[in-house]
């Protein structure tokens, strides 16, 4: 289906990313009717480990893709804290041992979004429009026209901003909120297994932690081949351009983690593909929706990566306001605002919780082993551990009370 047969009763939702699909397979799972405008020539990832935890689960089981993501996911028999330099393990948990409330489903980023995709086309061959990038929209009481880079317009009864960090919805909504470095800098890499000694190929969420930085690495599936993803972040002065793709040097990155434990430069010096990026935060928003626009996921809290939930957080967002949509197909504008409403506390606690991490992570008691051992037994206690992560993972989006007495207690508490 071509852009022009978009028709004026559909949903319109800018960007097709694990957000913005959600959204649009939420909907038409639904019978509400919308596209997906990407302003892609294609719908093509860099590799990526994504880290979906039981809030993010939930919904991909009410989507009705928990078979097709189980068959790509790995599932990590352990999660440990590493120490940087000695490589010495504390165990938070066991898949054997301890309940699966907590497991999560890891994979790579393109496995979900191709998931997404077919999902959708299966339910609408034409919904996902490439080559169209919303910059702007105009809306009034009937509907929305969104502005796209090539000067034409598509009409449409609402509007989604799922675009991201970046987003021109939120741009034309809100105005220009300015970013402010964090200091960090992420480094991100996929290492084929077979270029590792056989202890390095475990199936185990391990996250080491050090003075000034931290790495979490875990196995993931790509075709028919294993790769260990993996994610660093390092105190950095240098700014660095907010962008997920920018590429790095390996020689770059082995200065960064100068000193750290084999197994760690070991998988830096076998990377198959290695990117890099500045770590931004923003303040948060009082207000996410105006009239038949609102915005999802990344474009209206985007956080940083320390509790692994900005995916996770998109896709509460596509499961709460698909149910809103489908209580009330007809008043946009009142979805829009009871949506945000249950919606606003929640991602700003995890946002605030998410930077919080940060001192946890990087901590000056690492520098040695002696108080080390001490610190992370304070800090990753599984006391410490279930206060840290439970209330995000409790959260179900797939069937929290949409308008009741109890809606002010749904941050996740």
């Amino acid at each position: 289906m071509s852009i022009e047969q978009v028709s004026k009763s559909s949903v319109l939702i800018a960007g097709a990313g694990i957000g913005g699909l959600a959204m649009a397979l939420s909907l038409l799972r639904r019978g509400i009717d919308c596209d997906v405008l990407e302003q892609a020539s294609e719908l093509r990832e860099v590799g990526a480990g994504l880290w979906i935890s039981m809030n993010g689960v939930r919904v991909l089981r009410d989507l009705g893709l928990t078979e097709q993501v189980e068959q790509n996911c790995i599932a990590a028999e352990r999660r440990s804290i590493r120490l940087w330099n000695t490589g010495d393990r504390w165990p938070l948990y066991n898949r054997s041992s301890d309940a699966a409330r907590n497991q999560p489903y890891l994979l790579l980023r393109a496995h979900l979004l191709k998931i997404l995709v077919d999902g959708v086309r299966q339910l609408k061959p034409g919904a996902i429009h490439l080559n169209a990038h919303v910059v702007g929209f105009s809306q009034n009481g009937e509907g929305v026209r969104a502005k796209l880079a090539d000067s034409s317009e598509v009409e449409g009864r609402a509007l989604i901003g799922a675009d991201g960090a970046h987003s021109k919805v939120r741009l034309g909504l809100i105005g220009k909120i300015e970013s402010q470095y964090t200091k960090t800098i992420a480094w991100r890499g996929l290492v084929p297994v077979d270029r590792l000694a056989p202890h390095q190929r475990e199936p185990e969420v391990a996250t080491w932690i050090g003075p000034t930085a931290h790495v979490t690495a875990y196995p993931v599936r790509w075709q028919n081949t294993v790769m260990m993803t993996f994610s660093g972040q390092v105190d950095h002065d240098d700014w660095l351009l907010e962008s997920w793709s920018e590429s790095g040097s390996v020689e770059e990155c082995l200065k960064d983690f100068e000193g750290w434990h084999p197994d760690i430069v070991d998988l830096v010096k076998n990377v198959d593909t290695l990117n890099k990026w500045g770590l931004f935060v923003r303040p948060s928003l009082a207000s996410w929706s105006k009239g038949r626009v609102t915005l999802l996921g990344d474009a209206c809290h985007s956080m940083l990566p320390y509790l692994g939930q900005g995916v996770n957080m998109a896709l509460e967002d596509a499961s709460v306001l698909a149910r809103c949509l489908d209580e009330n197909p007809n008043d946009v504008a009142a979805v829009f605002e009871a949506y945000q409403s249950l919606r606003l506390d929640r991602t700003s606690k995890v946002v605030k919780s998410a930077a919080g991490m940060l001192p946890i992570f990087h901590n000056k008691a690492l520098c040695k082993p002696e108080t080390a051992g001490d610190y992370i037994k304070t800090q990753w206690s599984s006391e410490a551990t279930s206060a840290r992560y439970d209330w995000i993972y409790r959260y179900d989006a797939t069937t929290i009370p949409l308008h009741s007495a109890d809606e002010h207690n749904w941050s996740g508490q």
